[in-house]
């Protein structure tokens, strides 16, 4: 095994024009965000957003994508991507 990979990663690249084009995230929000992710099936990565400031003033550590199973009013946005090449391609993220 290679080490763990960061679980929690800002919103950049393809998501990042993603998150403004289609939901109108304003820069300011979207730096601000947060995500976590874990494999789907084939190259599908399975995908949540939020905001870890509200998650720190409710007492909650979101550490990866399952840590917000028990929390889903943190839940921001959710969906899919396919990842090509390392970049995230037919992207389906919607708000919750």
């Amino acid at each position: 095994m290679f080490g763990k990979k960061k679980e929690v990663k800002k919103i950049e690249g393809q998501l990042w024009g993603y998150m403004i084009g289609t939901h109108k995230v304003s820069v300011d929000v979207l730096q601000n965000l947060r995500r976590v992710e874990r494999s789907g099936e084939g190259k599908i990565v399975m995908i949540r957003i939020f905001d870890p400031s509200t998650a720190s003033e409710k007492g909650e550590t979101i550490n990866d994508y399952d840590s917000l199973d028990s929390h889903p009013e943190l839940i921001l946005y959710e969906g899919h991507y396919e990842e090509t090449r390392g970049e995230a391609m037919n992207i389906y993220i919607a708000e919750k």
